[in-house]
């Protein structure tokens, strides 16, 4: 029998599946050397996955906020809920601390989102720390932001904001 069998690969083939697998595994390398959220899904691995200590501590960021009506709820960080999952606030974190105006971005999406929900007036970056081998936690304010115009709240006007999106 001569020829290729059908099971072998023509040379553009093979080509086309190294340069495929280069770039992707290149792509990898460089966002977990640049340590970038925004090279999702390339970024750092670090964002998959991590280990603690045994005698560590888990902190964990939460948002919560401070309604028209006086109760103190969670922010419902989800993409069906608000548009803002959990893990983009975790990424821009230090930039929430550095500028809590970006919180008005949270109240806005909000009010927008879930308009038959009390509006915000106060909202607050959490980060609770827990203690792996005794379980006690703390809790610590890392932002806060009092909402301009609760009832109708705009954006940010920062960049990066909603209103850039």
């Amino acid at each position: 029998m001569r020829g290729r069998s059908p099971d072998t690969l023509g040379p553009y083939s093979v080509l086309c599946r190294l340069a495929t697998t280069a770039a992707v595994v290149t792509t990898v390398c460089l966002g977990t050397w640049v340590g970038n959220d925004q090279w999702w899904p390339f970024g750092p691995m670090s964002q998959y996955a991590f280990s603690v200590r045994n005698d560590g501590v888990i902190n964990s960021l939460t948002m919560d906020a401070l309604t028209v009506d006086g109760e103190v709820v969670r922010v419902p960080l989800s993409k069906e809920m608000i548009g803002i999952e959990r893990s983009e606030i975790e990424g821009q974190a230090p930039r929430i601390i550095a500028e809590p105006a970006l919180l008005q971005d949270v109240a806005m999406l909000h009010r927008r989102r879930l308009p038959r929900e009390s509006a915000y007036v106060t909202i607050w970056l959490r980060n609770t720390s827990t203690h792996i081998p005794t379980g006690d936690t703390t809790t610590s304010t890392l932002a806060t932001w009092q909402v301009r115009d609760p009832l109708a709240p705009r954006p940010s006007g920062i960049p990066g904001g909603t209103d850039a999106r």
